[in-house]
């Protein structure tokens, strides 16, 4: 087996090449939205949102972001206003638009970042 030497500073264990630290240096691992609050969880579950989110995206087939096509990538809906529990934004068609996930993923993560 090859080894290598642990990356914190003074410390001599050897480790295998596919780590860069030792079980005593290694960082917890981070995910992104495990502290995230769902406020809307409740609502995602209803027929009344999936029938809003394929009027939504029938209407506009492409991300209005970067205007790929539902056909190339697969569309998803994206409150404008993030609605943090109020039903009534939440299901206000006009704060929906169509995005594709990369952007997606993006503006969510602007979102989480400015909270």
């Amino acid at each position: 087996m090859r080894a290598k030497i642990c990356r914190e500073a003074g410390c001599g264990a050897l480790i295998p090449v596919s780590q860069a630290y030792c079980d005593a240096h290694r960082k917890p691992e981070r995910k992104p939205f495990e502290k995230a609050v769902r406020y809307n969880a409740e609502f995602y579950n209803t027929a009344r949102w999936r029938n809003l989110r394929r009027r939504v995206l029938n209407a506009g087939p492409r991300c209005s972001r970067c205007g790929v096509s539902g056909e190339e990538s697969a569309l998803e809906v994206h409150h404008a206003v993030p609605p943090k529990g109020n039903e009534e934004l939440f299901f206000d068609e006009g704060n929906l638009v169509p995005v594709c996930r990369r952007c997606h993923g993006a503006l969510t993560a602007r979102e989480a970042r400015d909270r």
